[in-house]
């Protein structure tokens, strides 16, 4: 079967399916993602604190899209995404608030804030800003061009049925970071080097966990949400 065929993707639009998207991601994200392996991160921590508590409060934004193997049936991708305007408007970026239970996820909330501060250079308007959080694709299934489908198909969504304009996301795998810049055009704004970064909500901000992480930079990718000519 054509690879193109071979694989549907769908809007995650049930608990069901978003749980296990959860795990998918959980799991793929502890064996591959360069902070979690840095980190030790195991599947059952990032579930609990990071990706089951992130879709399951934005998957009736209906703007997370999975991949799902045809002839199957089996979810084989996942990827989350919300609206920037109101995650922001949930989760204000607070710099005194208390620790995250991953660091990186700190790291990633002030990123958002720089973005929104600094990088954008405008208002942030409702359903103007799709906000891509994590994704991932089963190893057995990677390299069959599925991770672009997947995030083509959410950004063009997003796009026709409710007006986006513009995707941000941060990446710490380098392929990952090859598709948003080289295959969709993304344009890297502030780029984070995780060595030099400092966890001002942790003991009294001194502490820098990913000191001796080797894994590269984290840029702040700005994607614009371009309408496909009309043929």
């Amino acid at each position: 079967m054509d690879e193109g065929r071979e694989y549907t993707y769908e809007v995650i639009d049930n608990e069901n399916d978003a749980r296990t998207c959860a795990q998918l991601i959980a799991e793929e994200f502890a064996a591959h993602e360069p902070i979690c392996v840095f980190s030790q991160i195991t599947p059952q921590h990032f579930f609990q604190e990071a990706s089951w508590p992130l879709i399951a409060e934005i998957f009736e934004e209906r703007l997370s899209f999975l991949a799902r193997h045809r002839a199957s049936g089996e979810i084989i991708a996942a990827i989350f995404a919300n609206d920037l305007y109101v995650a922001r408007k949930k989760h204000p970026y607070n710099a005194a608030s208390s620790p995250a239970a991953i660091p990186f996820t700190d790291l990633l909330d002030e990123m958002d804030d720089v973005f929104v501060c600094h990088d954008f250079g405008q208002e942030l308007k409702p359903n103007m800003v799709l906000h891509i959080t994590i994704g991932a694709t089963r190893a057995a299934h990677a390299g069959k061009g599925v991770a672009g489908r997947l995030r083509a198909a959410m950004c063009n969504h997003a796009r026709d049925t409710k007006g986006f304009q513009y995707a941000l996301v941060q990446v710490s795998n380098p392929a990952t970071r090859h598709i948003y810049r080289e295959k969709m055009c993304g344009k890297e704004l502030t780029i984070i080097d995780p060595r030099t970064w400092v966890w001002k909500k942790k003991d009294d901000g001194l502490s820098c966990p990913y000191k001796d992480y080797e894994g590269g930079s984290i840029p702040n990718i700005l994607l614009k949400l371009t309408p496909t000519e009309e043929k």
